[in-house]
């Protein structure tokens, strides 16, 4: 953010004037020009606009660039970078140059000035946002919503901006390593992140890793949505994780539908419509009331605002995690949001990039849904790939962890993996790509289960079948299911 020319013609005394160090500015100018080495303290934090002043802003900017030329920093090379860069009209004369240096009588401080500048430009950022907000809530169009996201995406942003890090030795890294290893092995579990609601799927990712953005990508009517509610309802109902849900494609009701009849093992199409006539009725509506009973009383947050802009995604979360901490962040799904078309490639990577921050910021696992484009459904197998995922070149770098969704039955309805549901692991650092892991699709009751014994071969002439990690039945739900 540029607010500080939004402040250059107040000096006249007509307004109040913004908050400004000049004095602190003047210091840190002239201890760089004293001890460029000390450029290195502060660079990676202090902006050019932090500076109050216009001329003070070019003479921070012609340092950093003489330095990184290698060239000498004094009164000379300054000038002369002034006016080849045809600005020499806003530096005053030589004499403030010398100035400038000959006060400064050390470089030692130069941290501690930088941070007065630095703070005072915060001040005046804060000044601008309650502007816009101002500004915004007087327009003609303005929509008070959009206004709370955008300033809360802006003072999250300011408030990140000023949490500065460096390199440092491996000490405090080790120790944070140590406590969490110690913090695993007192899991039963044994795994790095939350689990997920099957055992298989644990065994081949070690759960949803905290700070870490996950992909988990499937052309239509795969069971994408079906396999990100269940994980966020699990995660909040089971585990008692804190779990915020940003639904784009469906409302409010649809997702509590589907929860419901996902932790009620209850057919979707009852739930949505109920009888009071067939033999299991009564058990039905207890199931329901019973699993209605859980997800209201778990820590599980819902937004479905349709076509969802990046800034106002972040800044509920943001606020969300303020409140109280988020354990997990689920988005349904990126390509439903809003964009500039024109942009795609780069917006859909900047979608991804913002649940990294997220993630990092939180220290938990963000997982957003995304959808394949057609190209695996034109070949013969069509089992899906990096290369299908929609502007997959930004996402795929991005992302820490990619995973797809496969149904061969749907291309086939005699298909031998019939009523399988194959997870793919694409990318992960920690996830083993060597294997599929494989699911029972119970997509009448919103939900997906474990693979139960051997796995049918992909076609008749294939070899011997394969296992799916073995008998196990952690189905995870609340009725009928084996924890």
């Amino acid at each position: 953010m540029n607010a500080v020319a939004r402040f250059d013609d107040y000096a006249d005394g007509a307004l109040r004037v913004p908050p400004h160090a000049v004095e602190a500015e003047q210091t840190v100018l002239g201890a760089l020009m004293l001890d460029p080495t000390s450029l290195a303290k502060i660079s990676d934090w202090l902006r050019e606009d932090d500076f109050y002043r216009r001329d003070h802003r070019m003479l921070y900017r012609c340092i950093v660039e003489l330095i990184g030329r290698g060239t000498p920093v004094d009164a000379v090379t300054m000038t002369d970078w002034f006016d080849e860069a045809g600005l020499i009209d806003l530096l005053q004369d030589r004499g403030y140059l010398i100035d400038l240096q000959g006060n400064a009588t050390s470089a030692a401080n130069i941290v501690a000035h930088a941070e007065i500048v630095a703070e005072k430009a915060r001040l005046r950022n804060l000044i601008d946002i309650g502007m816009k907000l101002s500004e915004g809530a007087y327009g003609r169009t303005a929509d008070a919503q959009n206004l709370v996201a955008d300033a809360s995406h802006t003072l999250a942003q300011l408030s990140v901006n000023t949490q500065r890090s460096g390199l440092e030795t491996m000490g405090p890294a080790l120790s944070v390593m140590w406590e969490e290893s110690l913090r695993r092995a007192e899991q039963t579990h044994g795994l790095y992140g939350a689990q997920t609601p099957w055992a298989d799927l644990d065994d081949c990712m070690h759960g949803w890793e905290d700070s870490s953005v996950y992909i988990v990508a499937a052309r239509p009517s795969m069971g994408k949505s079906i396999f990100g509610f269940q994980v966020a309802e699990y995660n909040a109902v089971t585990l008692g994780n804190r779990t915020a849900v940003f639904s784009i494609e469906m409302a409010k009701a649809q997702v509590a539908a589907r929860m419901a009849a996902c932790r009620g093992q209850i057919e979707h199409s009852w739930v949505k419509q109920p009888t009071k006539d067939r033999p299991d009725d009564d058990l039905r509506m207890a199931r329901l009331g019973e699993a209605m009973k859980r997800i209201r009383s778990a820590p599980l947050l819902i937004d479905d605002t349709p076509a969802l802009a990046l800034p106002q995604f972040m800044a509920r979360a943001r606020r969300a995690h303020l409140q109280s901490p988020l354990r997990m962040v689920l988005l349904d799904h990126m390509h439903d949001m809003k964009i500039d078309a024109a942009k795609a490639r780069f917006e859909y990577g900047d979608i991804v990039q913002g649940g990294k921050t997220l993630a990092k910021e939180f220290k938990c696992p963000v997982i957003i849904l995304a959808q394949l484009n057609r190209k695996s459904a034109d070949r013969s197998d069509k089992k899906p790939t990096m290369s299908d995922l929609r502007e997959s070149g930004e996402i795929e770098q991005k992302a820490d962890g990619i995973l797809f969704l496969h149904r061969d039955d749907y291309y086939d309805k005699d298909h031998p993996r019939k009523g399988i549901v194959t997870v793919i692991p694409g990318k992960g650092r920690d996830i083993s790509l060597e294997r599929d892991v494989y699911l029972q699709n119970v997509f009448s009751e919103s939900r997906l289960a474990p693979w139960i014994g051997d796995v049918p071969p992909e076609h008749a002439y294939n070899d011997q079948p394969r296992r799916s990690g073995g008998l196990r039945t952690r189905s995870k739900g609340l009725f009928g299911s084996n924890e």
